[in-house]
């Protein structure tokens, strides 16, 4: 599917055909932007035989690309970033997909699969507004990303969820799921910590004036796109130690209630060790036994053992053994 939106100050926005596309980008204060969503082969060829990318960058742009990066290639800028996706999350599942952007004097040209929430986002808004889409290709790309790197914060917040409630239930009362579930989390923050290293990289390089492609104009904003970025990966290093800690008390919370249980085990294991003595002597068969003609010698056996336990109960009382 390939979706064409063009702007300029004297016509303002519309959407376009794909076989306008020639003819379009010849015009240099008109900005285009070709948004090619799950593209078929011949639809790919566009990048090809219009825009003429790169074969590597093409190639890049038609496999998944698991970490992103950024490709200066003169006429050109290619930047690969990840995203949340928005269906995966919707089932509870965290993970990213990429986003293709090329970035050209009068274009910018987005290859992803499937639904992508803040380009979606953008696109609305620019169809709204559009101004908001301006001339500026820069600009538009920084757009983009911008979005991205906001609709990582729900991630955020719903992480610092699951940690609160997970912390609740340690201290509370530990339970099997607790490792599971904190590994789930773990694992989910790893991969986003993956992707928002090397995507923090990027932005600072943008916002640097590294890249003649961007503006002077537009890299300060590339650097508050950083700041944001910073601030994700910041939180992912403080759930990455709450995680740590989290099992950690897990783990000690049921070495103590284990140790609990064992001195109760313990205390009741060393009271009957003197009584079963009783019991075994009394047992015996011998003729000759004290006690074992006296009618109430049943009850005096019982009531010695049972000051024997009291003594020592008391004695291990004192002690603080229970």
């Amino acid at each position: 599917m390939l979706r064409v939106l063009t702007y300029s100050e004297a016509e303002g926005m519309r959407r376009s055909e794909a076989g306008e596309l020639a003819s379009l980008l010849k015009d240099p204060k008109r900005l285009t932007w070709l948004d090619m969503i799950s593209p078929t082969e011949a639809e790919s060829r566009l990048l090809t035989e219009v825009f003429d990318f790169h074969p590597l960058a093409v190639e890049d742009c038609m496999t998944f690309v698991h970490n992103p990066k950024i490709d200066d290639y003169g006429g050109y800028l290619y930047v690969v970033v990840h995203g949340i996706d928005s269906e995966a999350l919707k089932k509870g599942r965290l993970k990213t997909h990429d986003l293709d952007i090329f970035l050209g004097d009068n274009f910018i040209v987005t290859y992803h699969k499937g639904h992508f929430r803040s380009l979606e986002s953008v696109m609305e808004r620019c169809e709204k507004n559009p101004a908001f889409m301006g001339s500026e290709p820069d600009g538009l790309m920084h757009r983009l990303l911008d979005a991205m790197v906001d609709n990582y914060l729900p991630i955020m917040d719903r992480f610092a969820d699951e940690m609160d409630a997970i912390e609740k239930e340690v201290f509370s009362r530990p339970k099997k799921h607790i490792p599971q579930k904190l590994l789930l989390i773990k694992k989910d923050v790893l991969s986003l910590r993956r992707i928002v290293y090397p995507q923090r990289e990027i932005l600072r390089q943008l916002g640097s004036g590294e890249y003649a492609r961007i503006s002077q104009r537009w890299a300060p904003h590339y650097k508050d796109i950083y700041d944001h970025a910073f601030m994700v990966s910041e939180l992912i290093e403080s759930y990455r130690d709450s995680i740590t800690s989290t099992m950690d008390v897990y783990l000690s919370n049921v070495s103590n209630r284990l140790g609990e249980i064992m001195k109760v085990l313990t205390v009741i294991a060393t009271i009957m060790m003197p009584l079963t003595l009783l019991t075994g002597i009394f047992g015996m068969n011998f003729q000759h036994i004290p006690l074992l003609d006296n009618p109430a010698g049943f009850y005096i056996i019982l009531a010695f053992m049972g000051t024997a336990a009291g003594i020592m109960l008391l004695a291990f009382k004192n002690r603080g053994w229970w």
